[in-house]
């Protein structure tokens, strides 16, 4: 039988952790080594030409266009109304 270096606890010959603590056995653990580090080349971020300065074009107007719309139909509407009170 063997015991845990950890805590103590009793472990099987075959043990590989200890059933209490949880500690690893068996390969010898290695500690970590940290890698040096290696600072990476200084990319300077690509120049692109300016973009051409287009003059501003006035956006469409909607508004106008269903306005003139309403007011033919409205219109129309009154028309045909006066020609059927006349009785054409």
């Amino acid at each position: 039988m063997k015991y845990c270096p950890n805590c103590g606890a009793q472990l099987s010959d075959d043990a590989m952790f200890c059933p209490a603590c949880g500690a690893r056995f068996g390969a010898p653990q290695q500690p970590y080594q940290q890698q040096p580090y290696q600072q990476q080349p200084y990319q300077q971020q690509p120049q692109y030409p300016q973009q051409p300065q287009y003059p501003q074009q006035d956006a469409p107007v909607k508004g106008k266009k269903r306005s003139i719309v309403g007011w033919v139909v409205a219109i129309l509407v009154g028309v045909a109304m006066v020609a059927m009170k006349m009785g054409w």
